[in-house]
């Protein structure tokens, strides 16, 4: 018992040595982030080799070799590659087999819930939207052509790309932003896996959800700046289920953007400027666009109080009653831009009309030949002629407002109704008085003429 102490009791110091060395090991030596390695299938095996090329269907040379470096880096780094191409069973697989739904689960895990990640939510929502018949599935590096020639509307390939957590624009606010990395946080995890995958997702949700709206708007312009191809869109009327051009605030939807308030603050680097996103999708998961004649749209004309009213935009404006005619400004009003008279005129006559040149010009002089007739028949009813042989420049439509107002003139004396139709009665008998003289020096020329012809004649 005795030697089972001692020897107990001689073993002792050790153990405690040995675990205080572990203490050491784990607690003080840097951790290292373990690396992402996201390729149990072996997909690298083939798509890791360096030039691997072939000719698609198309006649197009096309490259399947995927960099280890890039896919690790970027936004699905972590995503296994059958998390997406999921009918791949056998190599060397075929196209169809390699399709992507962008609404399936992955075996990368929700952080927040536990739960598989997923866009279905995503998906749901964006296909309920104004852009919900475009492209949500069977996405494969070889079909770029074929959506271009099936659909004109966003997908989520044409809007989303696998980018790089840190992007190159973005890398002087990430070194602003965790200038201490080597500092207080390299003191534990240190290597550029940490960097790149930790700290460069802290830094992507930060920039991305509250920093970045000029890269957020980036995704709507790619499209909408585009005024040709906006120009050949058409809508869907919500009553007659009918296929309608668009408005020319539709077109030019991106250049009046940039002439307001919201597009020049953004301009300027300040973020009180409102996004593409922050208008036409606020709530929800941000895909919920809809035009604006539906009731479930944020700019409908129901919902613009709301929309306008949240919380950092127009919050206390938008409730006062008293403010009410801001919500009927038109934010997209094209004479805001240089669009040019002949583009407004088809609008109103009717877009794609096809009226010549003649008729655009005729229409404008028709309207303002109206203008000026109705003037000068409401002059003639209305006016007093009078006044224009005084010369007095007083016309109807305010001269006297004007001379008093701006001028500064004392304003003219109000005559009494006894005076002005005195005045008037003066001016009828002058008005027939002339009238008498012109009557008889005419009759007194006719009878000189008479008389002249009768000494004339022969005989006399």
């Amino acid at each position: 018992m005795t030697d089972f102490k001692g020897r107990a009791r001689g073993i002792g110091p050790g153990l405690a040595g040995l675990c205080l060395l572990w203490a050491l090991l784990v607690f003080c030596l840097p951790a290292l982030a373990e690396k992402r390695h996201p390729d149990p299938d072996g997909c690298f095996s083939c798509h890791g080799l360096p030039d691997l090329k072939y000719i698609d269907k198309h006649g197009q040379l096309r490259s399947a070799s995927i960099l280890k470096a890039d896919y690790y880096g970027s936004l699905h780094g972590s995503v296994p590659c059958k998390d997406c191409h999921r009918k791949i069973t056998d190599y060397p697989h075929e196209e169809k087999d390699g399709l992507v739904d962008c609404s399936e689960s992955c075996h990368v895990k929700e952080p927040s819930e536990g739960k598989a990640f997923t866009h279905k939510k995503i998906v749901d929502e964006y296909e309920k939207s104004a852009h919900g018949k475009g492209w949500s599935k069977k996405f494969a590096a070889g079909n770029r052509i074929e959506e271009d020639e099936e659909s004109s509307l966003p997908s989520c390939r044409r809007c989303h790309a696998n980018v790089p957590y840190i992007a190159d624009n973005q890398w002087e606010a990430f070194k602003e932003a965790f200038a201490h990395n080597d500092a207080e946080c390299g003191t534990c995890h240190e290597g550029d896996v940490w960097r790149d995958q930790f700290s460069g997702h802290i830094l992507r949700r930060y920039i991305g959800n509250r920093l970045n709206k000029n890269e957020s708007n980036k995704i709507c312009t790619d499209c909408h700046g585009d005024v040709a191809k906006m120009a050949k869109v058409e809508q869907e009327d919500p009553k007659t289920k009918q296929k309608v051009p668009v408005s020319l605030a539709f077109i030019h939807s991106v250049e009046t953007y940039d002439k307001m308030l919201h597009g020049r603050l953004l301009a300027d680097g300040s973020l009180h400027g409102a996004s593409c996103l922050e208008c036409h999708a606020p709530d929800g998961l941000h895909h919920a666009v809809y035009n604006d004649n539906n009731p479930l749209s944020s700019v409908h004309k129901d919902n613009l109080e709301k929309t306008c009213g949240q919380a950092g935009c127009h919050q206390g404006y938008a409730k006062n009653p008293l403010n009410r005619g801001f919500f009927t400004v038109p934010q997209h009003d094209v004479a805001m831009i240089n669009v040019g008279l002949r583009d407004s005129l088809e609008q109103l006559l009717g877009k794609h009309s096809g009226h010549s040149g003649w008729f655009v010009a005729a229409a404008i002089l028709g309207l303002l030949s109206l203008i000026f007739g109705l003037g000068s028949v409401y002059w003639q009813w209305r006016g007093d002629r009078s006044k224009l042989s005084k010369n007095t420049n007083n016309s109807i439509f305010g001269a006297d407002k004007f001379q008093t107002i701006i001028i500064g003139s004392k304003p003219k004396k109000k005559q009494s109704k006894l005076l002005s139709l005195k005045q008037h009665v003066n001016l009828l008998l002058a008005k027939s008085y002339r009238k008498y003289i012109r009557l008889n020096i005419k009759r007194l020329i006719r009878l000189l003429r008479r008389q002249q012809r009768r000494y004339r004649r022969p005989g006399k």
